[in-house]
C-alpha cells in the first residue's frame, strides 16, 4: 500500500530506502510509528536542554540570547 509508505516518506522527509518498498502496511505503519516517538522524544530532550542552559544565562540577557538563536 502506498499510502503507508508515503506517510513514512513525510515523517522521514527524505524517500526512504528501496527496500522499504517490499514491507507490508502494517509494518511501514509501525515503523512510522517508531520514527514519530523518537523524534517526539528527541525534541523533548532538546527542549529540556535548551531550558536548562537558559537558566545559566542571567535574566535580563535571556531575550537577547533568544533572539539570537531565532527563538
Amino acid at each position: 500500500m502506498p499510502d503507508a509508505l508515503d506517510q513514512l516518506t513525510a515523517t522521514l522527509g527524505v524517500s526512504p530506502p528501496p527496500d522499504f518498498a517490499t514491507l507490508t502496511p502494517d509494518e511501514l505503519t509501525r515503523l512510522d510509528d517508531y520514527v514519530r516517538t523518537a523524534l517526539d522524544h528527541r525534541k523533548a530532550a532538546l527542549d529540556g536542554a535548551l531550558d536548562s542552559g537558559m537558566r545559566l544565562i542571567p535574566r535580563l540577557a535571556r531575550p537577547a540570547v533568544k533572539k539570537v538563536l531565532g527563538l
